[in-house]
């Protein structure tokens, strides 16, 4: 019986690990484009941008790597209740004005609002966004074929 206790204790105790150590990142619906660029404005760095576009015209994108200055860590964010318009072969107006989110839900502190509006395709996407109220910069990039 102390054997058959010692070991149905381990087994919850690595269930209960490994159920912790998972990711907990939202799923990003629709068609999903990934891109690789550079986003300027006093600095330059290099991140990935993930788009997904559903079927309703209602858009999420996934930034990867964003740096809120030349010298801090990158975060990953993710940005809800965006809009698109257009089709895969001329390409994707985007839009989004949101509150910008980590990946477990919780806002991101540093920023208060988060403006996008650019142009997407097979290929490429270009956008200029605006962070607080004030030009913050571009990105340009190119799609990863994942």
């Amino acid at each position: 019986m102390k054997k058959l206790f010692i070991f149905a204790f381990a087994c919850v105790a690595s269930v209960l690990a490994f159920t912790s150590c998972e990711k907990n990142e939202p799923e990003l619906k629709g068609t999903v484009y990934h891109y690789r660029g550079i986003s300027w404005a006093d600095f330059e760095y290099e991140h990935d941008v993930y788009i997904a576009l559903e079927d309703n015209h209602k858009m999420t994108m996934k930034w990867v790597g964003v740096k809120t200055s030349e010298d801090a860590e990158p975060v990953n964010l993710y940005l809800y209740d965006g809009i698109w318009e257009g089709n895969a072969t001329e390409g994707y107006h985007i839009h989004c004005d949101a509150l910008p989110q980590l990946p477990d839900g919780k806002p991101f502190d540093k920023w208060e609002s988060f403006d996008i509006d650019g142009w997407c395709d097979a290929t490429s996407c270009s956008f200029d966004y605006h962070i607080d109220g004030s030009t913050m910069g571009i990105f340009d990039g190119e799609i990863v074929n994942d």
